[in-house]
């Protein structure tokens, strides 16, 4: 039986914290926290966060400071960090999806549905990677859910 950790969220701060004690705290986003997720990939333990004004960052638990951060530029309202794979997704209210590594280089732009013709996407409301697949689930505000795998080149 161990202790559940809790991720606790406000503007531009996040903390991590067991029923018996607090971990850390980390504060240095500006605006809105959209998603704070764990990644383990290559050994390291991390926690990737993104807030509305789209700040992404990275945080080693060991430190109370962020160990990088990647400008994304636009408004964020989504975030997803995989878990195993050295790749996050953000989503926006202009109506596309970014696929990046964990250094910043943009691996794939998603403007439109696949399944269906010319539609653009929505505005993204929420996204999701899958715990072990590299696969990315994204919900928009045109009330559309729909699922992405990746190219040949990027598996």
């Amino acid at each position: 039986k161990g202790n559940p950790l809790y991720i606790n969220e406000g503007i531009g701060h996040h903390g991590l914290s067991s029923r018996r004690r607090k971990y850390s705290e980390f504060d240095e986003h500006t605006s809105w926290i959209v998603d704070v997720s764990f990644t383990t990939y290559g050994g390291r333990h991390e926690i990737v966060s993104g807030c509305v004004s789209g700040s992404i960052k990275f945080w080693d638990l060991r430190y109370s400071s962020s160990v990088r951060t990647i400008d994304h530029k636009m408004q964020m309202t989504a975030l997803a960090a995989h878990s195993n794979v050295p790749m996050f997704a953000t989503g926006s209210p202009a109506q596309f999806i970014k696929i990046m590594s964990h250094d910043g280089m943009t691996q794939q732009v998603i403007r439109y549905h696949e399944k269906i013709s010319g539609q653009r996407i929505g505005p993204v409301s929420c996204l999701c990677f899958h715990s072990h697949m590299p696969f990315l689930a994204a919900g928009f505000a045109d009330d559309i859910v729909s699922l992405y795998a990746p190219r040949e080149a990027v598996i």
